[in-house]
Formats: C-alpha cells, sequence, structure tokens
C-alpha cells in the first residue's frame, strides 16, 4: 500500500502517526500537503524606476515560488530556526551537448534560513525568480513552462538535518528525481534580495540574514 502525504495513517487507536515519506520522526517542521509548493508569475512593484524590461526580454514578469507548512517546536512557542533549499527545474538550450529545443536539464537552486517561527499549521516562505533567468533557461515553448511543466523541489533543515521536503508535480515519494540535474546556483533569491523586499510583511517569517565580521 502506498501512504500519500494528505493522508494521516495509525496503526492502532493511540498510538503515535507514522512519518510520511521524508518526514523526519518528531519533525518540528512539516509541508503541509500535496499541494504544499506554489508557483506564479508577478510583476515587480515599481518604486519609480524606468519603464524598461531589465533583460527579460518578451518577460518582464518574476516566478514566485511559494511554500506552506507547519511548526511545532519542540518546547515552547517558537522554532528558533529552519532552513529551506530549493531545486527550481530548468533548461539550458545554450549548453552544446543538449539536444536541438531540448537542452540539458538544469537545477536553480537557492536558500532561506528563516527564524523565531511561531508555532502554527499555516506557516508561508517564499522564492523568487528574475525574469531574464526565466527566458534564460526555459525552453523554446518560453517562460511559462516554469509554472505549467518544470518541477520545484524544497527541503526543510533544522540544525542541519533534513525534516522535511515536497515536490510541486512529482509524486510524493520521489525524493532524489532533481539530483542527476546540473545545478546552478545563485540565481534563486530570498525575498529581502528582490524588489518584493516590502510585500506581505505579516506573511513570512523574519530572514536569518549571513553574518559578517567588522
Amino acid at each position: 500500500m502506498v501512504l500519500k502525504r494528505s493522508h494521516v495513517v495509525l496503526l492502532l487507536l493511540g498510538l503515535a502517526p507514522i512519518p510520511l515519506f521524508g518526514q523526519a520522526a518528531n519533525s518540528p517542521v512539516v509541508f503541509a500537503n500535496q499541494d504544499a509548493v506554489t508557483t506564479t508569475f508577478v510583476h515587480a512593484p515599481n518604486y519609480g524606476g524606468t519603464n524598461g524590461n531589465g533583460g527579460g526580454g518578451d518577460n518582464n514578469q518574476w516566478l514566485k515560488v511559494e511554500f506552506h507548512y507547519s511548526v511545532t517546536p519542540a518546547t515552547g512557542d517558537y522554532q528558533d530556526a529552519v532552513e529551506f533549499k530549493v531545486w527550481i527545474e530548468g533548461r539550458d538550450l545554450l549548453d552544446p551537448q543538449g539536444k536541438p529545443g531540448e537542452g540539458i536539464a538544469v537545477a536553480l537552486t537557492g536558500s532561506v534560513a528563516y527564524v523565531n517561527i511561531p508555532k502554527g499549521k499555516d506557516c508561508y516562505g517564499v522564492f523568487y525568480v528574475h525574469p531574464s533567468t526565466l527566458g534564460r533557461y526555459s525552453t523554446d515553448r518560453g517562460y511559462e513552462d516554469f509554472d505549467r511543466k518544470f518541477d520545484v523541489h524544497i527541503e526543510a533543515f533544522v540544525n542541519g538535518a533534513k525534516m522535511d521536503y515536497s515536490n510541486k508535480n512529482k509524486e510524493d515519494d520521489a525524493e532524489n528525481w532533481y539530483k542527476p540535474l546540473r545545478v546552478v546556483p545563485g540565481l534563486v533569491y530570498r525575498q529581502d534580495q528582490t524588489p518584493f523586499i516590502m510585500a506581505d510583511p505579516d506573511r513570512y517569517p523574519a530572514i536569518k540574514l549571513p553574518t559578517t565580521t567588522q
């Protein structure tokens, strides 16, 4: 019998639930359901700049990747920190080793660490991808493949240990589909690295910024 993330399975009444695929035992962070990862295209807010397309070709929309999860701290009402890592499927049509029109399968990667996350069932996080990156790593069918066809894989870590994962399109037990893809780092942004830094200030937890030495 195949377990689905949307079903809570109990062996016997009174026993704890069986951890679902990819979920660590007693995990303080759990992706909400099979629709935990959503993608949409959004226009950047206009802060009085020029009306150029920012090098995105025919597309001036960013890809917004939002994920939905719950937090149950072991003690207290706040989870100190959770790091989320993301792999976003794409295609590199310029790679000389790729087939014409197909290119090479790649994964755009990024991460964000949220801190002081309140206990709750409806917690959210977000990543963004610039319009020019979408154009560069889409197929000849256009950037909309990032929403319609390409998959997204997100993992949650606490103190360096993986707690849970979720996919946008693949079956919930497809934990390793992204690993053969060629990684393209540095092109998936945290909210504070984008024009959306002031958007939805109450929807997402505080971001832990990289530490610097004086």
